[in-house]
């Protein structure tokens, strides 16, 4: 009887694993850092086109059930809206190569502080179970 209810407990739980979230965004962002690592390694390889992973708001979408409205024109654009900006002016070099070393090491940086803050989130985590647990972390 005990065993059933808590099967119905877990299965009518709808929450997020915190956790389970951590770990995929990590290797998300590890992903990422391989890929713009090529894109740093390519820089001068000719006819070369830097790449990206595909945006880490799927992982999200399938967890959880809230989109984003822009109330006001400088507010967060929702779902359906890009949020990405073009920047103008922003060419090939002569022998067709895009790499622009200064935009990929500006996305190395914001991966890693990503990273940090996934690594000390998960830290945060573990540190409530261990004081809930009564356990040294």
């Amino acid at each position: 009887m005990l065993e059933a209810m808590s099967s119905q407990a877990m299965s009518a739980h709808h929450g997020t694993d915190v956790l389970g979230l951590a770990e995929r965004r990590l290797n998300w962002l590890q992903a990422r850092e391989s890929v713009l690592a090529g894109n740093v390694a390519n820089a001068n390889t000719p006819g070369y086109v830097a790449k990206d992973v595909s945006p880490f708001v799927g992982v999200l979408e399938n967890q959880m059930a809230m989109t984003l409205a822009q109330t006001e024109p400088g507010h967060m654009a929702g779902r359906n809206e890009t949020a990405r900006t073009n920047r103008s002016g922003v060419g090939t070099s002569r022998d067709g190569n895009e790499v622009r070393l200064e935009d990929e090491l500006e996305k190395v940086a914001d991966t890693n502080d990503q990273q940090r803050l996934v690594t000390t989130a998960y830290t945060a985590y573990i540190a409530m179970y261990s004081a809930v647990l009564g356990t040294n972390a």
